[in-house]
């Protein structure tokens, strides 16, 4: 399991069901996020956006290309989170 899933590791939310979104993030030569799109959604709009509301806010570190520092599609699942 990489890096990003382990952060986003699967908890359940009110129902007793974990809810996953799986997305492509673009990560730009520095590691900051360029865009984030969805590849299959969890079926709720409103988990959907927190999804992406929090991959655009993650830290990523850059990606290299051995020395060079280089723009890549990064693919995560993202799993939802406890619901207070």
């Amino acid at each position: 399991m990489d890096l990003l899933n382990k952060l986003f590791a699967e908890t359940n939310i009110a129902d007793g069901t974990p809810k996953r979104v799986s997305a492509r993030v673009l990560l730009n030569e520095a590691g900051k996020v360029q865009d984030v799109r969805i590849k299959q959604g969890s079926g709720d709009p409103a988990i959907d956006r927190q999804a992406i509301s929090e991959l655009k806010n993650a830290g990523y570190a850059p990606c290299r290309l051995g020395s060079k520092a280089v723009r890549i599609w990064y693919d995560v699942v993202w799993t939802s989170h406890n619901q207070p």
